[in-house]
Formats: C-alpha cells, sequence, structure tokens
C-alpha cells in the first residue's frame, strides 16, 4: 500500500458515508413529496364509486383523477431519473466553460414551451469563462437545468436578462455565476430550494421543482457546492463551485 493509503481509503469511506446520506434524505423527501397525488389518486377513487353508486356524472371527477395520476407518473420518472443520474460513472475532464454555456444554452432553450420561445431575453455571458473541471455531459445536464429555471422565472420581467459569468479560485477551482432578473423567491426559503419537489411558486410557474435537486446532485458528486441568493421580484443569483480535483476524478463521489 502506498504511504498515501491510509488517507485514501479513509476519504473513501466519508464519500461513501455522505452519499449514503444524502441517498436516505432524498428518499424521505421524496416519500413525503409522493404521498400527496398517491393520497389524491386513492380518494378519487371513493369518490368515483360514490358518484357513480348515485348516478352522477363521472367526467369532472375522471378528469382529475387522470390529472393526478399523469402528475404522479412524471414524479415517479423524475426521481427514476435522478437516481440513474447518482449512479452514473463520472468522466472526469476539463471542459472549455465558453462551449460549455453554450451548449447547456441552447439545451434549456430548447426546452421552452413554444409560447415562450418568441420572448427576447437579453443574454450577457462573460467573455473568458475559465476551463470547467468535471464530467462534461453531467455538468452540461446541470447547467442547462440552472438556466432553464431562470429562463422561466424571468417570464414576468419586462426586460429578462440572464448573466453568467465565471471565474478561477485561489484554490484552483472554479466558480460559476448565473444571475436573473426574475421572480426571486424570500430569502428565508433558500435552503428548500435544491430540495426534490421544491416549488417555492406554487403553481403559479409549471414544474415538478426537480430541476436544481438535479443541480445540486451534479455538483455535489463532483466535491462541489452550490447555494442561491434571491429576494422576490428581484431575480436570483446562483454559484456553482467545483474544485480542481474534479478535472481528474480524484475526490469526487464513487459511482
Amino acid at each position: 500500500m502506498s504511504a498515501d493509503g491510509p488517507s485514501e481509503l479513509q476519504a473513501l469511506r466519508a464519500q461513501l458515508g455522505a452519499a449514503q446520506a444524502d441517498a436516505e434524505d432524498m428518499a424521505r423527501m421524496v416519500s413525503h413529496d409522493l404521498r400527496a397525488p398517491v393520497r389524491h389518486v386513492l380518494a378519487y377513487g371513493e369518490v368515483l364509486r360514490e358518484m357513480a353508486a348515485s348516478g352522477e356524472d363521472l367526467a369532472p371527477a375522471l378528469a382529475q383523477l387522470d390529472r393526478s395520476s399523469r402528475q404522479l407518473g412524471e414524479m415517479m420518472d423524475a426521481v427514476l431519473a435522478l437516481v440513474r443520474l447518482s449512479g452514473a460513472p463520472l468522466q472526469p475532464g476539463l471542459t472549455d466553460g465558453a462551449l460549455l454555456v453554450a451548449e447547456a444554452r441552447r439545451a434549456a432553450e430548447a426546452a421552452l414551451p413554444e409560447a415562450d420561445r418568441a420572448r427576447a431575453i437579453r443574454w450577457e455571458i462573460a467573455p473568458g469563462l475559465p476551463p470547467v473541471p468535471g464530467d462534461v455531459a453531467q455538468l452540461r445536464q446541470a447547467l442547462a437545468a440552472l438556466l432553464a429555471n431562470a429562463l422561466k422565472f424571468t417570464r414576468p420581467a419586462v426586460e429578462p436578462c440572464i448573466q453568467v459569468d465565471g471565474a478561477v479560485l485561489p484554490d484552483g477551482g472554479v466558480q460559476l455565476r448565473v444571475r436573473d432578473n426574475g421572480a426571486g423567491f424570500p430569502p428565508a426559503q433558500a435552503t428548500r430550494l435544491f430540495q426534490p419537489f421544491a416549488r417555492l411558486h406554487g403553481a403559479r410557474f409549471e414544474g415538478l421543482g426537480m430541476g436544481l435537486a438535479l443541480v445540486q446532485q451534479v455538483v455535489r458528486r463532483h466535491g462541489g457546492s452550490v447555494r442561491a441568493e434571491a429576494a422576490p421580484g428581484q431575480g436570483c443569483t446562483v454559484w456553482l463551485t467545483l474544485p480542481q480535483a474534479a478535472a481528474t476524478g480524484s475526490g469526487t463521489s464513487p459511482a
């Protein structure tokens, strides 16, 4: 065993423990959030039986049952996608920052609802973005989810603007920042933002609330961190921090 053997083993154990804790936390949150549509489906089954027995029109209840069933299916698909992502092997590397942002932007714009595609969005992408360490496919997916979030929540803005910049940190890591001038949210809710199925605006905006959970999953798998700041009506800023070690795979969580 090399001189670094014991410390490497300790690091792997710590990573495994963190991964197990993350999985347990996600299981608890997902279990809680999936109960609501399940309850709706079960409740409407009983309502349908009562309506059928009394000869009432079943169409409204059937429509609601269909919506709840579809929502449950979409939530289960989203959870499965997140689980698959967490188990996918990381392919460490170093990716051109400008190219990564451009590809993520294209993916986010392609996923826009048809009604949103005519909106004029001002993009301010900083020149000279640094190379980004980590698995390019997963980072692209995470950044696309983050940009899609910014696109959605700038819908109420008169002149929507999304800014992206980045910097190399003193320890060799990289930080990317995405800022928008959209709906924002109360600062006290920032800790909920990256949880699965977090929808801080309720039904005002579409979606399941899984995009930022995916962002956090990817960044944490790379040994990095993500945080956000916002205020109602004043937009949101998200920082992604990735360690230099993510370029080689050292310090990343196990697949």
